[in-house]
C-alpha cells in the first residue's frame, strides 16, 4: 500500500522550499551589494493646516492647549496615533470645538542601501525600530502624566530611559553613512534632556514623540 502525503504537508514542503529561495535571493542581493529596508510601520497624525507664515503662531496656540504643536510644513501637528480610530477620535473631538483638524496617515518608507551600505541592513533596521519604541515609550507615558496614572519623577525616569536609548544608538552607530541620522539622535536626545530638567506636562512629551516618528517616517533621506 502506498503512503499518500497529506495536503497540509505538500504545504509545509512548500513553506519550507519558499523560505530557502527567499534567503539564498536575499544572500545573493547583500552579497552584490543591495539591501531594502521597510519598518513596515504606520502613523496616523492630527493636523492642523495653517499658511506657513502664520505656522509659528498656530504652534503657538495648539501648544498652549495641550498639543504637540510641532510644526510640518505647512501644518502643525497636535498629536501622533498608532491607529486610526483613536486619530478619527480625537479629531472629532477638535472639530467639533471648532478646531479645523485633519488626520493624515503616514507610512514608513522602503528604501534601499547600496554598496558597502547594504552590509548596515540590520543596524540601520535596528535604529529605526528602536526610535520608534522610543517614541511610543513617550506617547505611553504622555497619556499616563495627563490621567494621573504617572508621577513627575515616574515620567522623568520614563523619559531619561529614551534619552539614553537614543543615545545609546548614536554613539554605537559609526560616522559617515550614519552622519545625518546621529544628528537627528542628538536633537531629539538634546531636547530629551532638556525636558527632563524641569516640570513634566504631556505636550512636551508628545512634541518628542511626533519628532521621532517622522524621523522614522523618512529614515530613507538620511541613508
Amino acid at each position: 500500500m502506498r503512503y499518500k502525503a497529506e495536503p497540509r504537508v505538500y504545504l509545509a514542503v512548500i513553506s519550507v522550499f519558499a523560505a530557502f529561495v527567499l534567503a539564498f535571493v536575499v544572500t545573493v542581493l547583500q552579497a552584490r551589494g543591495y539591501a531594502a529596508v521597510d519598518l513596515g510601520r504606520t502613523y496616523y497624525f492630527v493636523m492642523r493646516d495653517c499658511e506657513e507664515a502664520t505656522a509659528s503662531a498656530v504652534a503657538g496656540q495648539v501648544y498652549s492647549s495641550g498639543g504637540a504643536g510641532y510644526v510640518y510644513g505647512d501644518s502643525v501637528v497636535i498629536a501622533c496615533y498608532y491607529s486610526r480610530a483613536d486619530a478619527e477620535r480625537v479629531c472629532g473631538i477638535l472639530c467639533e470645538r471648532g478646531v479645523g483638524a485633519r488626520v493624515s496617515a503616514m507610512q514608513t518608507e522602503k528604501f534601499s542601501l547600496c554598496g558597502s551600505a547594504a552590509k548596515e541592513r540590520d543596524r540601520i533596521r535596528s535604529n529605526g525600530e528602536t526610535a520608534d519604541t522610543c517614541a511610543r515609550l513617550l506617547y505611553d507615558t504622555a497619556n499616563g502624566l495627563e490621567r494621573g496614572e504617572l508621577s513627575q519623577e515616574e515620567a522623568r525616569a520614563a523619559l531619561r530611559g529614551a534619552v539614553s536609548s537614543l543615545e545609546g544608538l548614536r554613539d554605537g552607530n559609526g560616522r559617515g553613512l550614519y552622519a545625518l541620522w546621529n544628528a537627528s539622535l542628538s536633537r531629539a536626545a538634546q531636547r530629551g534632556r532638556e525636558t527632563a530638567a524641569g516640570i513634566l506636562f504631556s505636550k512636551d512629551l508628545r512634541y518628542l514623540q511626533v519628532e521621532l516618528c517622522l524621523c522614522v517616517c523618512g529614515m530613507g533621506e538620511y541613508f
